[in-house]
C-alpha cells in the first residue's frame, strides 16, 4: 500500500485543484449574471449605451476583478501558496 499512497495523494490534490477550479468557474459566472442584472434592468442592451451604463459596466467589472484576485489568493493560501 506504500507505493499507492503518493498516487492516491496526488489524485486528492488534482481533485483539490479541479474542485477549486470549478467553484471560481461558478463564481464568475455568477458575478457577470449580476453585472448584467444590474446593470440591463431590462436583460437587452439598448442600441447605443449612455454614460451611465458604461459607468455600471466599468465598475462592476472592476469589482469582479477584484473578486477575482482575491479568490485566487485565498486559494493560494489554502494550497500552501502553489497556486
Amino acid at each position: 500500500m506504500d507505493g499507492a499512497d503518493p498516487q492516491l495523494a496526488r489524485f486528492l490534490h488534482q481533485l483539490q485543484a479541479e474542485t477549486q477550479r470549478q467553484k471560481f468557474t461558478e463564481q464568475v459566472h455568477t458575478l457577470t449574471g449580476r453585472c448584467w442584472d444590474v446593470c440591463f434592468s431590462d436583460y437587452r442592451p439598448p442600441s447605443k449605451m449612455d454614460g451611465k451604463t458604461q459607468t455600471c459596466i466599468q465598475n462592476c467589472v472592476n469589482r469582479m476583478i477584484d473578486a477575482s484576485n482575491f479568490m485566487v489568493e485565498h486559494l493560494s493560501k489554502m494550497n500552501g501558496g502553489s497556486v
